[in-house]
């Protein structure tokens, strides 16, 4: 039976001890579920180090963050424009060559998401794949504070205030 190229090549290389998760997903997501999504992704699979695109926002920066945030080595993939319309394809085989299990959260739409996603399938590259929603708000709690809470006029603040006054 003939394998695919791609296969041979990931399953051929370097035993490393380790574990290298790539990180791959859309532009849109970028809340706190993508980064509980890769926090569990860590625990789960005892990720030493990430491997994501350098340039995106979205899942790829929570990804950097995080990494910054939980002193993870990071290793970043550019586009190399020199190979033209192959720049995003090439950026992502070099993720993939990098690691031992990817994921993928994906809002449903991106297209360059479920390009990735089908790619590392072929290359029989381990994965788990997740699809959220677009969020509404960029926060999970969606408002803005409109005034400061010691200037809101509420006579339940008040009366513990008033009630703590004459403890004393």
């Amino acid at each position: 039976m003939k394998k695919n190229i791609f296969e041979v090549r990931w399953n051929n290389r370097k035993q490393k001890k380790d574990v290298v998760l790539s990180v791959s997903g859309s532009r849109t997501l970028s809340d706190e579920r993508v980064k509980i999504i890769l926090l569990e992704q860590i625990k789960k699979h005892e990720v030493t180090k990430i491997t994501t695109h350098g340039e995106p926002e979205g899942v790829c920066s929570v990804a950097r963050k995080l990494c910054k945030e939980k002193t993870i080595p990071l290793t970043l993939h550019f586009l190399d424009f020199t190979k033209l319309r192959g720049a995003f394809y090439h950026r992502t085989i070099a993720a993939f060559y990098d690691c031992d299990i990817a994921v993928f959260i994906h809002d449903g739409k991106s297209k360059g998401c479920q390009n990735e996603y089908e790619m590392a399938k072929k290359m029989g590259i381990p994965n788990e794949y997740f699809k959220l929603e677009i969020p509404e708000h960029k926060k999970s709690i969606g408002f803005e504070i409109e005034n400061e809470w010691i200037d809101l006029e509420l006579p339940e603040i008040e009366l513990i205030i008033d009630n703590n006054e004459v403890d004393k």
